[in-house]
């Protein structure tokens, strides 16, 4: 089974480099091009069907990703992004953000902690695991939400590696469910 993950395509606030959380932003121009681009790097892969957050930004992506294809998108709720509460609105540069930003257990005041983030993912991706045995399947998500699929999947992930490697807006990632070994596979290639 091979499970690939798309962040949302650009928006304005990710332009300039605004924390929006749940704050429900729709896509830019440039966002709705990158959809474009990543619905051609995936156009050869038979998705049994897509989950999706229910963020515009998300869906929208997701939309343009399955056009022309007879295709299911389901919204899940479990891969809306990451509640950060007093922050959404806030620079992602901003001092007291960067200093909560590392504390996996510690809670944003009025948002969740990774922690909370990787209990919902974790257990969306053990279902998947055991209801599309040899499926592609497409998940439409979130920047942190990439993050914590991709602790999922890697053994050997150092802090460093989780909290500054982030997937890109309407980038492409493919990990499988092999086995019980769970290995991380390259990003699909252009045909």
């Amino acid at each position: 089974m091979s499970v690939y993950v798309i962040r949302h395509g650009e928006t304005s606030w990710n332009k300039d480099y605004v924390i929006q959380g749940r704050i429900d932003i729709p896509l830019n121009e440039k966002g709705i091009e990158q959809a474009k681009i990543a619905r051609e790097k995936v156009k050869g892969i038979p998705f049994s069907l897509c989950y999706c957050s229910p963020l515009s930004r998300a869906i929208e992506t997701a939309k343009i990703v399955c056009e022309g294809r007879n295709m299911e998108i389901v919204i899940e709720p479990r891969l809306i992004e990451m509640a950060y509460g007093e922050y959404e609105g806030v620079s992602r540069s901003d001092e007291t953000y960067l200093r909560q930003r590392v504390k996996v257990a510690h809670r944003y005041k009025g948002g969740e902690s990774y922690l909370d983030v990787a209990q919902r993912v974790f257990n969306f991706l053990d279902e998947l695991k055991g209801n599309h045995i040899g499926e592609d399947v497409l998940l439409v998500c979130h920047g942190g939400l990439g993050r914590l699929i991709r602790a999922y999947f890697l053994d050997e992930m150092e802090n460093d590696d989780f909290f500054f490697t982030i997937l890109k807006n309407a980038e492409v990632e493919r990990f499988e469910f092999p086995s019980r070994d769970i290995k991380f596979i390259e990003p699909p290639r252009n045909h």
